[in-house]
């Protein structure tokens, strides 16, 4: 039986990026990993971030790596900060609903938020 793991973002990227880093470790251990984004965590989506401190990775370029660790379920939560307005830019992010994200967080073998 395989593990799987929500990751919920609720906050703006950090200089470290934990959140992303961590996704990235547990796909790398082959665990099915979904990210969730909501509240300040939508921050994160926003287009053209660089690194938030020298020689750091940027958010953008973690985002994009995403599917290289096999991580295709990427979505915002549904609410009114993810509207045509809103700055959500990275192309692979779905919005679903608070139901389908309750789903995803029942479904899951753990839960983790950042």
């Amino acid at each position: 039986m395989s593990s799987s793991i929500l990751i919920n973002i609720t906050r703006p990227p950090t200089p470290d990026c934990e959140a992303l880093e961590y996704a990235l470790a547990m796909a790398a251990f082959d665990i099915e990993v979904k990210i969730l984004f909501s509240g300040r965590g939508i921050d994160w989506l926003n287009a053209g971030q660089a690194s938030r401190k020298p020689g750091g990775k940027s958010p953008a370029k973690l985002l994009s790596a995403l599917s290289m660790y096999g991580i295709d379920d990427i979505a915002v939560a549904g609410g009114p900060a993810t509207s045509d307005e809103s700055p959500k830019t990275f192309d692979t992010c779905q919005t679903i609903s608070q139901q389908q994200a309750a789903n995803w967080a029942r479904d899951a073998h753990h839960v983790v938020s950042f």
